[in-house]
């Protein structure tokens, strides 16, 4: 084989193998190439993070401050507020005793004089004093700042003895078994009302019980000796009572059983019916299957009066009636089935017992 085949054949890529030596030259150009790629790619990569530093870390970094600003400015607000609240506290409870009392005795009294409820004051005596000058001092009677008190001796009014002052003359009664508020007004202060008496003395309810106080107004007199704007109940017809309030009864041709709201009050036919008190008359008419002919008059104070069973009555709606002027006459008419009056006392809605009232 002479020198050109061989050196055509050899595979082997010896040092006389021309195609060799380009392969050669070509796998370092190669490298070049790849070398300048990584370098252009780094330099690409260098390049995109100092465009992501100028552009991005500037902003993050000045939005810190901006929030470390805004935490430092919210305390600083709220303690400015609270600084501002509790200001007027400090001067509120600087203020002296005396600046506080008035204000609060104001509202007591506006208090009061809205529930018509009565209200107390302390006194202590000082040197000098007397039950009458104390008296003369609240424009009081003597008799009410004893009976406030429970003083059965003047002589124990001493200096430092406080006393409880109210705002009005009256007297404090202890309730007694068998008592209430319309007994109790109408045996010490028939002008005055069980209504009344229950808001004076701040009563949630109608029940009272022995032994509790009551603060009881003194009765108003006028000059010619009567009672304040108060008229005394009369009986409305002269006659036999023959039911009495409370009582259960068989109510007349009805046959129905009842508890009596009022009294019976039997006689013969036209006997006269008379208003038991002033009024106004607020009704009228004949309910036959219960009061018959019947009148209701309205009175100061809140009663109403009730007459029923009449045999003819004589009066409108409307018409103002004197105590004592007739209303008409007895009889039998409704469901009484004899010669019966029905008379009944209430107050704001509340029955209450007729021979309590006369």
């Amino acid at each position: 084989m002479s020198y050109k085949e061989r050196s055509s054949y050899d595979d082997l890529g010896g040092a006389f193998n021309p195609k060799r030596q380009d392969n050669m030259r070509i796998d370092k150009k190669s490298k070049r190439i790849i070398i300048a790629v990584i370098l252009i790619g780094l330099l690409l990569c260098l390049a995109v993070v100092a465009i992501w530093f100028l552009n991005f870390s500037k902003p993050l970094k000045e939005e810190v401050p901006k929030t470390e600003i805004t935490v430092k400015e919210v305390p600083t607000v709220l303690k400015e507020e609270v600084v501002l609240t509790k200001e007027p506290e400090v001067v509120i409870t600087d203020l002296p005793a005396l600046e506080i009392e008035t204000p609060q005795r104001s509202v007591t009294q506006s208090q009061a004089s809205a529930s018509s409820g009565v209200w107390y004051q302390e006194h202590s005596v000082k040197e000098g004093e007397s039950l009458e000058s104390i008296a003369d001092r609240y424009k009081l009677s003597k008799e009410t700042i004893l009976s406030v008190n429970a003083i059965k001796n003047i002589s124990s009014i001493k200096v430092g003895t406080v006393l409880r002052i109210p705002d009005r003359d009256g007297q404090l009664y202890t309730v007694q078994s068998g008592d209430s508020l319309s007994i109790i007004t109408n045996r010490f202060n028939p002008a005055l009302g069980w209504k009344n008496l229950q808001e004076i003395n701040n009563l949630s309810s109608v029940v009272i019980f022995p032994g509790q106080k009551l603060f009881i107004p003194s009765v108003v007199v006028d000059d010619d000796g009567s009672l304040a704007s108060f008229d005394r109940f009369i009986r409305p017809a002269e006659g036999r009572i023959t039911g009495l309030y409370g009582q259960t009864v068989v109510y007349g041709k009805t046959e129905n059983i009842v508890v009596l709201q009022g009294i019976w009050i039997e006689n013969s036919n036209e006997t006269p019916i008379v208003a038991s008190s002033t009024g106004i008359v607020v009704d009228t008419g004949n309910d036959v299957d219960n009061l018959g002919r019947f009148v209701v008059l309205s009175h100061e104070n809140g009663y109403k009066t009730t007459y029923g069973h009449l045999g003819k009555t004589q009066v409108k709606v409307g018409d103002q009636i004197k105590k004592g002027e007739q209303l008409g006459v007895m009889g039998d008419s409704g469901a009484i089935g004899k010669t019966t009056l029905y008379f009944s006392i209430e107050q704001e809605g509340v029955a209450l017992n007729p021979a309590n009232f006369f």
